[in-house]
């Protein structure tokens, strides 16, 4: 008879989060130019970041969000949700992406991002 193998995958260390964070913020923080502007893109990554892990980044969500960011200016609005679903989202693997939702569905680390800072450095600018 054989074994059945747990799906219980281990938990996910801040150093793998951080670094799957810095490569899925890339696409976004990697254009800019100055502090204020990484500032402002490491918020809304993060926003994204929070609806990808969560497993609530339908278009209709995202696309909200956006809306409450960048209020009536719809082509940022466009331009940052092409961005999410065809780039960063795309820079982790669909392993990569099950393995947060499940390591955030334990309440204790969504609890955690409460207070969580992204990795990303700002002051290299």
């Amino acid at each position: 008879m054989k074994q059945k193998r747990s799906k219980r995958t281990r938990e996910l260390t801040n150093n793998e989060l951080n670094r799957l964070f810095e490569r899925f913020s890339r696409p976004m923080v990697r254009p800019c130019i100055n502090s204020r502007q990484k500032r402002s893109a490491v918020g809304i990554a993060k926003t994204l970041w929070l609806r990808l892990v969560t497993g609530t980044d339908t278009e209709e969500n995202i696309y909200e969000d956006l809306r409450l960011i960048f209020k009536d200016n719809h082509d940022s609005n466009v331009a940052v949700g092409s961005m999410y679903f065809f780039k960063m989202k795309s820079e982790l693997t669909k392993a990569q992406i099950n393995n947060l939702k499940k390591h955030y569905s334990d309440e204790r680390n969504f609890n955690r991002l409460e207070h969580w800072e992204p990795p990303v450095s700002i002051e290299s600018c």
